[in-house]
């Protein structure tokens, strides 16, 4: 999982880990940066298949179609359907039009509503490979959903996630890029519908040594259930999460707490992703929970978990949310590891959310 140091770390994070962080306290728009360092990196007779939800920056799509150009393999799948409307509409035109990807571009619209919990799919993931200078993934929370010049009613609507916080993780285990190069391939030729947490393909665990890929839609919780089971008294649960409104994981939460687990969530402000009677509920069940508030609005983006047992650390992170949504209808993807050096850097994160958070209130109480 780890990869060595190259330019783009220097510039873009603070580890050798291959853990990119945009926030704050990180260059405006370096993820997006780092996106189209990859792009430029694939030679003729390369490949780039993108998994993502927003995708609006529109110089980001003509280096896509530069690529094409040179003789790369480029295939991009964008969700259809998103929340907020029409906002991957100019992106997909470009890419679309004459002179684009043709049958390299696939927009996917789920029109079945899920059966059992009555939400309609989306395409939430943002996986994004390359296949040079070697084959890798990065995979996260991070879509490049900026663009220049911007629309500002879009940006109070969906973030300014080109300064938010947000993470991509460069994945090269020969195995878990194989897995999630498959996936992506998967969900760019499948037939979609609410049928999907039952097949094969949705269910299966990509390892390889400390860490494994998950895929939702999936009827398999095991791998993800365990993560809480496994908590005993006196263990402890930190979270970064910017959708949190699922009653039944509220409800395995409040009874993780009552049991001598202590739990600590850093969650996004607007009421829309974390309604207003979780927060009441979990500070209720003795739940430390804390609303990122910038100054200047910008989100909290991350979706992270940290399980401590005893001395070790498991980490899981990805696209998924928990929303009732995220968790049992969207296309996800959760990395779940115990590779150590990895969770010391989210870790240290968790620590600069923290103080980041500990500064808005002291400057508010001025």
């Amino acid at each position: 999982m780890l990869v060595s140091k190259t330019k783009a770390q220097d510039q873009f994070a603070s580890s050798q880990s291959g853990v990119f962080w945009g926030g704050p306290d990180r260059p405006s728009r370096c993820l997006r940066d780092l996106l189209e360092e990859r792009i430029l990196a694939v030679p003729s007779g390369g490949e780039i298949l993108w998994v993502t939800y927003y995708f609006r920056d529109e110089a980001l799509a003509k280096a896509l179609l530069q690529a094409r150009s040179r003789g790369v393999t480029v295939h991009v799948a964008i969700e259809g359907n998103p929340r907020t409307g029409t906002v991957n509409s100019g992106v997909c035109k470009l890419l679309g039009d004459n002179g684009g990807l043709g049958r390299g571009l696939r927009i996917i619209r789920h029109r079945l509503v899920d059966n059992r919990f009555f939400r309609t799919s989306r395409l939430h993931e943002k996986l994004y490979y390359f296949s040079h200078p070697e084959p890798s993934v990065l995979v996260g929370t991070f879509n490049p959903s900026g663009n220049r010049p911007e629309d500002p009613d879009i940006i109070r609507n969906i973030g300014d996630q080109d300064r938010g916080h947000n993470l991509l993780v460069d994945i090269t285990d020969p195995v878990l890029v194989e897995g999630l190069h498959g996936h992506a391939q998967h969900l760019f030729k499948a037939h979609h519908g609410p049928w999907e947490r039952y097949l094969p393909i949705n269910n299966r665990t990509v390892s390889a040594g400390k860490t494994k890929v998950l895929f939702f839609p999936r009827s398999k919780r095991t791998d993800l259930d365990e993560l809480f089971t496994g908590l005993n008294p006196g263990n402890s649960l930190r979270m970064a999460i910017s959708h949190l409104n699922d009653r039944r994981m509220c409800r395995r939460l409040f009874a993780l707490a009552g049991q001598g687990v202590t739990i600590e969530i850093i969650a996004h402000d607007t009421k829309r992703r974390v309604p207003s009677w979780v927060e009441r509920e979990m500070k209720k069940n003795g739940i430390r929970f804390l609303r990122y508030l910038h100054p200047e609005g910008l989100p909290m983006h991350n979706k992270f978990m940290l399980f401590e047992i005893g001395e070790e650390t498991t980490l899981a992170f990805g696209s998924m949310n928990l929303s009732t949504r995220s968790l049992h209808a969207n296309h996800e993807l959760l990395v779940i590891s115990n590779d150590q050096e990895l969770v010391r850097h989210f870790c240290r994160r968790w620590d600069e959310m923290r103080r980041e958070i500990d500064s808005f209130r002291t400057a508010f109480n001025r």
